[in-house]
């Protein structure tokens, strides 16, 4: 079974325009119960930080404040951790809630063709729901749960244990031609000082990062053997597969590795830690950057098999996975990120293009609409411009921009429950 990259994201968007009318009626309620939601959440946030009840009377845009959480989210995080993430932990249930209770039928509607029930007011809440959250918590979580922990945990002793011995202090003794004179230095200052710092920087945290680097190269090895690549032959070869997983497992650990210390480099910088970028180096700091690339791509690796589980429990109604894992079987699992990067950029450059684009176009013809309107009021009261007319055209516009955006937000919804359909019909042909 090979995906049809194509078919699937043709499928996806002609779903969410085609069914707009049936999705908006399903998702209204709890859309927009998620967008209060998430507007008392950062209200929450404020309240929090300031110590006392932050509302628009103290600030009176969703803007505003917005950019006051963004600016004082870590302070809130440092002086009243459990508060907001009590805070955190209701918003995230809530929306979760929120969001299965229209995704589950629109999923079963996408993948089964079984129409939602009928009414305007819907927020169904059952097994459905729960299988979505379920599935949808086990595809991001699993591994961690079942491998990464385990392999997390035990390179951090590792690594603690090899920072606690280089640590241990070492006779020096400067002046060769004094033994009186003695300074007691660390070993990994005596590595530096006899210039085999990548020794105790690169090279050890390498060793101890060995063993779980390849494992990566041993599930990707397996993961590409000839059976699970269709017309790849009966044995292949198994020196030549061997080599270029290994070429490309390294080029990806290579270049998530250097992200995340560029990261981590700009946010040093960012916050004028001079002291901590210029000796951002050493054991530890490789030590944990290394194990975080092997954790991310062990998680990206394990979320892409399990990506379409939630489409699958929802369709089958049953939490076995069946036949999830056939939908990424060999160069599926090439082919499945590629379609949802496709998917993601289409949608954020869409609504990027609605807002900075069409919504200025369609401004500058109401504007026109305004002022014709305006010279009209002004030729039936005797030149005196009538006091309704700019807050009319106030409310229209706003009311325009808010709709768009949630026919939008409801297309967007659409395209995600029918790829989740697509992909358990998907599953369903390797049968």
């Amino acid at each position: 079974m090979t995906l049809r990259m194509f078919s699937i994201i043709g499928e996806s968007l002609n779903f969410g325009g085609r069914r707009l009318e049936l999705i908006a009626r399903v998702a209204w309620l709890p859309v927009l119960l998620l967008l209060i939601v998430d507007m008392a959440t950062t209200f929450a946030y404020l309240s929090v930080i300031a110590g006392k009840t932050i509302t628009f009377a103290d600030v009176n845009t969703m803007l505003k404040a917005k950019q006051y959480f963004a600016k004082y989210a870590q302070q809130g995080w440092m002086t009243a951790p459990g508060k907001m993430a009590v805070v955190a932990a209701v918003n995230f249930g809530l929306s979760v809630i929120l969001l299965s209770s229209f995704m589950a039928p629109l999923i079963r509607y996408a993948g089964l063709g079984e129409r939602p029930g009928p009414g305007l007011i819907r927020m169904p809440f059952g097994a459905d729901q729960l299988r979505f959250i379920v599935a949808g918590f086990a595809s991001a979580l699993f591994v961690l749960l079942i491998a990464i922990l385990p392999a997390a945990g035990a390179g951090f002793y590792v690594m603690t244990y090899i920072v606690a011995a280089m640590s241990e202090t070492m006779v020096s003794f400067p002046d060769p031609e004094s033994l009186h004179t003695v300074e007691f230095i660390s070993a990994g200052q005596a590595f530096a000082d006899s210039g085999a710092a990548w020794i105790y920087d690169l090279a050890l945290p390498l060793a101890a990062a060995a063993p779980f680097a390849l494992i990566v190269w041993i599930i990707a090895l397996l993961h590409f053997h000839p059976q699970n690549r269709p017309h790849a032959g009966e044995g292949g070869n198994f020196l030549l597969r061997g080599v270029v997983v290994l070429v490309i497992a390294g080029a990806l650990v290579g270049s998530v590795y250097s992200f995340l210390r560029y990261s981590a480099m700009q946010s040093m910088a960012q916050s004028a830690q001079t002291a901590d970028l210029q000796s951002f180096s050493g054991t530890g700091v490789n030590a944990a950057l290394i194990f975080s690339t092997i954790t991310l791509l062990l998680v990206a690796y394990t979320n892409l098999r399990l990506f379409a589980w939630p489409g699958v429990a929802v369709c089958r109604r049953s939490m076995a996975l069946g036949q999830t894992l056939q939908v990424t079987r060999g160069w599926n699992l090439i082919r499945l990120p590629i379609i949802i990067g496709l998917v993601g950029l289409f949608l954020l450059t869409a609504v990027i293009a609605i807002n900075a684009i069409i919504l200025p176009m369609v401004l500058s013809t109401l504007n026109v609409l305004f002022q014709a309107t305006e010279a009209s009021t002004r030729l039936v009261n005797s030149g005196a411009k009538a006091e309704w007319v700019f807050p009319l055209f106030v409310w229209i516009w706003n009311f325009f921009k808010i709709a768009v955006n949630f026919l939008w937000t409801f297309f967007s919804y659409g395209v995600i429950a029918a790829l989740y359909g697509r992909l358990y019909r998907e599953s369903q042909q390797s049968v």
